[in-house]
């Protein structure tokens, strides 16, 4: 189909913590995000698309350069992006003719203390920062934002600082507020964001925002949406952790004393805040549609990674590699230059988003960039599989990196040299059994060691430029 030369603006949305299974569209009747499903019906799903790492950070600094962690330095949280590890899309786009806007949750740096020094330390190439990393716990853009809006308000929706004494276990806190959904950090970012595009110049606008990252703290009027509504039960085996190696038999074995109901009630607030924030998101739609901006306007909607919220007995986001962490929720809509209704089946990485935006922008790819374009995919017009396997990593400080690789059939995960896990995914899509000791996957397991020691290589190169040959 004949496409306009570029859009005129680029939202690029993210989320915090969303399953793939989190957005209707996507099969699951139990959950209500109808806007979401209007993106979907009328743009482009991805519908195997993996994050790079199953942290925050890590993850966001990946897909935002279109780097690996290995690369970009940022392998757990609590590490800051180092401006030579550059260039981010926001100096991409702005190199590119767009104004950037980075509105909400960012996460390129640490944010403890935020609330004694609330501005950024470096801007990451936006024209304009509006920085909120937390829902409610900084003196930052959000709370300042929730005091001037919404001053009836602020203390329901204010939360404590993460490194409080309580806060830890915030995976179970679940309360809902009688505020409405306007007045969440979700809420925030989209009315910030609608204020901001009304100055009509061509702009690349990042929206971070937390939901449905934990606390579970959605509107009351969100969470009745579930009042009767049978969300689906979590999944796990008796006995799974048993042949799993240490790292992950330890995750597994961490929250068996939980009860039945505690993870039903868990996940109605979950999907709850997937509610609250598919109406903020709504809101920016409506008013891109009002302007008459909205056939022009290219809109990624993503998450950073999963929660695993009940399924294997765990909750939240852990090295564990499981599907519910990795495989991310990706919807492309831009009507003037994609087809509708399109779903693409192939493994895609994160880390393939950014330059996929680049080329339907008309802007050059960044030689630093180390994944490729899906652009030609999106509207059927890409020759072959995109891509053979996806590859994740993660390390902690004074820790050798763990890492996974998933090809259609197979999951490989290694934890170090005698921790090994492989899963049968097109056997066991719920990746219960560990194949690793079964001498019938011998072959398969030994191809799998030797095609991530090959994206492992390919992955660390430097990406520094050589200006001299010596």
């Amino acid at each position: 189909m004949a496409t306009p030369d570029r859009p005129r603006h680029i939202i690029w949305i993210t989320t915090d913590h969303m399953r793939y299974d989190c957005v209707g569209a996507n099969g699951n009747p139990a959950v209500r995000t109808p806007n979401l499903d209007r993106l979907a019906a009328g743009g482009v799903s991805l519908e195997h698309c993996y994050g790079q790492n199953p942290l925050c950070m890590p993850s966001r600094v990946s897909f935002m350069t279109g780097q690996y962690p290995c690369r970009t330095g940022v392998l757990t949280n609590g590490q800051s992006l180092s401006p030579e590890r550059g260039p981010t899309c926001a100096e991409i786009f702005g190199h590119g003719g767009y104004q950037t806007a980075q509105i909400g949750k960012l996460h390129f740096e640490p944010h403890d203390n935020m609330d004694f020094d609330p501005t950024p330390h470096r801007r990451y190439g936006f024209d304009y920062m509006a920085l909120s990393e937390e829902p409610g716990c900084y003196e930052d853009a959000y709370v300042h934002w929730l005091r001037s809006y919404w001053p009836q308000h602020e203390r329901e929706m204010r939360v404590d600082r993460p490194d409080k004494r309580g806060r830890r276990g915030d995976t179970f806190l679940c309360q809902a507020v009688q505020a409405p959904p306007e007045a969440s950090h979700a809420g925030f970012v989209a009315s910030h964001t609608i204020d901001y595009l009304r100055y009509g110049q061509p702009s690349f606008v990042h929206m971070g925002i937390y939901a449905p990252h934990p606390p579970l703290n959605p509107s009351a009027e969100c969470l009745e949406v579930y009042d009767g509504v049978e969300t689906p039960a979590a999944h796990w085996r008796e006995g799974e952790d048993a042949d799993k190696p240490p790292p992950l038999g330890n995750m597994l074995r961490a929250r068996r004393h939980i009860p039945d109901a505690q993870w039903r009630d868990r996940r109605r607030f979950f999907y709850a805040m997937c509610t609250l924030l598919d109406g903020q998101v709504g809101r920016v739609v409506q008013a891109l549609e009002e302007r008459g901006e909205l056939d022009d306007t290219l809109i990624l909607f993503m998450s950073d990674h999963g929660d695993m919220d009940g399924d294997h007995r765990m909750v939240s986001k852990q090295a564990s590699f499981y599907q519910e962490v990795m495989r991310l929720p990706a919807i492309l809509h831009w009507p003037a230059g994609l087809r509708a209704g399109v779903r693409v089946s192939d493994l895609v990485e994160a880390v393939d988003l950014l330059p996929t935006l680049c080329e339907l922008a008309g802007l050059a790819i960044p030689h630093q960039v180390q994944g490729k374009s899906l652009a030609p995919w999106l509207n059927g017009e890409g020759e072959g599989a995109f891509r053979t396997d996806v590859l994740a990593m993660h390390a902690a400080p004074q820790r050798p990196v763990w890492a996974m690789l998933r090809s259609e059939e197979l999951k490989y995960i290694r934890y170090g040299p005698d921790a090994e896990v492989l899963y049968d995914v097109a056997e066991e899509p719920g990746e219960y059994t560990n194949r690793a000791g079964d001498g019938a996957y011998e072959g398969r397991l030994q191809a799998m060691r030797a095609r991530m020691l090959d994206r492992m290589l390919a992955a660390a190169s430097s990406g520094l430029p050589r200006p001299k040959p010596f």
